[in-house]
């Protein structure tokens, strides 16, 4: 998975001009910031192209077991050994919700907020830990999945 993941080319590297502090649209500056100095010499910068679609069907086929087992596959292949595999293990954030808490009427909580379906944390995480067996779910079926106090807090947001 690593390889896959990894080996693609950066894209940007072609038409990004060098940032100087002489191709500023005002002359006058002596000195800038170094975000704006980048920002005004090179509209166009490098960046990173990882391909992060094999993590998420290798995530999708390992739905309905359980997510230790799940994290504990992942760091057999992607160790801490290595900046770039670290990483790529630091977007697993970015596709599972791994800390749901249970509040104190039962309703599930991330980052102190009752989970709803459609809300901010959802755009790009397509997975959550179900936190009562642990368990990788979808999150097409976490409004099924959801307990009654959360069904209770969406009809009086409704």
């Amino acid at each position: 998975m690593f390889k896959v993941i990894i080996e693609r080319p950066r894209w940007g590297a072609g038409h990004a001009s060098s940032p100087k502090l002489k191709r500023t649209l005002d002359q006058n500056l002596k000195h800038i910031g170094l975000m704006r100095h980048a920002f005004e010499g090179a509209r166009y910068t490098k960046s990173l192209s990882e391909n992060l679609a094999p993590l998420v069907r290798f995530l999708r086929s390992r739905c309905g077991q359980p997510w230790d087992l799940v994290f504990s596959e992942i760091c057999a292949g992607l160790d801490t050994g290595s900046a770039v595999k670290m990483h790529v293990r630091q977007h697993l954030g970015d596709f599972v919700i791994t800390r749901i808490s249970i509040g104190r009427y039962g309703e599930w909580l991330f980052e102190r907020e009752v989970l709803t379906v459609g809300r901010r944390w959802s755009r790009r995480r397509a997975f959550f830990v179900d936190p009562a067996d642990g368990i990788l779910w979808d999150s097409a079926l976490l409004a099924g999945r959801l307990p009654q106090a959360n069904r209770v807090v969406m009809a009086g947001r409704a």
